[in-house]
C-alpha cells in the first residue's frame, strides 16, 4: 500500500510538472508570435496571457519583467531550432563538413514561418541590447551558441582536408554577419532577393573563405509551414484614452 500510495504520488507531481512546463511553453509561443507582430514595445503581458490562454498571474509567476519575457522567449525559439536541426541531420546521416556547413548557412536563414519570427525576435533584442546590459549579455550568449558550431565545422573541414587556409574563428563571424544581412533583407523586403538567391550568395562567399572547391550539398528547401498570424499585416497602434477636458 506505502509503494501504490508513494507511485501515485510521484505520478501526481510529474503531472503537475508536465502541466506547469506546458503552460510556460504556451505563454513562450504566444509571445513570440505577438512581439514578431506588433513589436515588443505593442505587446502587453496581459496581451500573451490572453493568446495563451492563461491568466496574467501565471505570466508574472513564469516572468518577472518584459525583458525576461523577450529574452526568454528568443532563447525557446533559438533552442527549438537546434534541436530541430540536430535532429535532422542525425536522421539524414549528414556528418561530412560540407554537409554540415550547408545546413548550417540554411539554419541562418528564415526558411520556414517560425524562423521568421526568430528573426523578428532578433531585431528586437538588438534594439534594446545598448541599453540593457543583461540584455546585452543574453545577446551575446545567443551569438555565442550560433558561432560555435560554425567554427566546429570549419575545423572539422581542416582535419578532413575539405577546406585550407582558413581560420575557423574568422569564417564563423563573416558567416554569421553574412548571414544576418540576407536574412534582414528576405525579412523587410518584397519583390527582391530570394530565398535561393541568398541560399546562393551564402554558399559561393564560405565555400571561397574555406577553400572548398565543390558545391555545397543543400537539402530541398522545407515546406514554410502555416501561416499562424500575418507578419505583413501593418501593427496595430494602441489607442491612449482621450485626455479630460481643461475646467474653463
Amino acid at each position: 500500500m506505502d509503494d501504490r500510495t508513494g507511485s501515485a504520488g510521484m505520478g501526481t507531481d510529474e503531472g503537475a510538472e508536465a502541466r506547469t512546463r506546458g503552460a510556460k511553453e504556451g505563454i513562450l509561443q504566444a509571445a513570440v508570435e505577438l512581439i514578431a507582430r506588433d513589436g515588443f514595445d505593442g505587446v502587453r503581458l496581459a496581451d500573451i496571457a490572453r493568446r495563451a490562454r492563461v491568466s496574467n498571474a501565471l505570466v508574472h509567476y513564469h516572468f518577472d519583467s518584459r525583458e525576461r519575457l523577450l529574452t526568454d522567449a528568443l532563447a525557446y525559439s533559438l533552442t527549438r531550432e537546434e534541436v530541430r536541426l540536430e535532429r535532422r541531420t542525425r536522421q539524414s546521416h549528414r556528418d561530412r563538413p560540407a554537409e554540415r556547413l550547408a545546413d548550417l548557412i540554411d539554419f541562418g536563414l528564415p526558411l520556414t514561418h517560425d524562423d521568421v519570427l526568430e528573426c523578428r525576435l532578433w531585431a528586437e533584442l538588438k534594439i534594446r541590447s545598448a541599453g540593457s546590459a543583461e540584455m546585452s549579455g543574453r545577446l551575446a550568449e545567443f551569438r555565442a551558441r550560433l558561432l560555435e558550431p560554425l567554427a566546429a565545422v570549419v575545423e572539422a573541414g581542416l582535419r578532413d582536408g575539405d577546406f585550407s587556409d582558413c581560420d575557423p574563428a574568422d569564417v564563423a563571424a563573416v558567416a554569421m554577419a553574412l548571414l544576418e544581412g540576407l536574412t534582414h533583407r528576405l525579412i523587410t523586403e518584397t519583390g527582391g532577393l530570394t530565398l535561393a538567391d541568398a541560399r546562393r550568395l551564402a554558399a559561393r562567399q564560405l565555400t571561397l573563405a574555406v577553400g572548398y572547391s565543390g558545391d555545397l550539398p543543400f537539402r530541398p528547401l522545407p515546406d514554410p509551414g502555416p501561416q499562424r498570424i500575418d507578419l505583413q499585416a501593418p501593427r496595430p497602434r494602441r489607442l491612449r484614452a482621450p485626455r479630460a477636458s481643461s475646467p474653463s
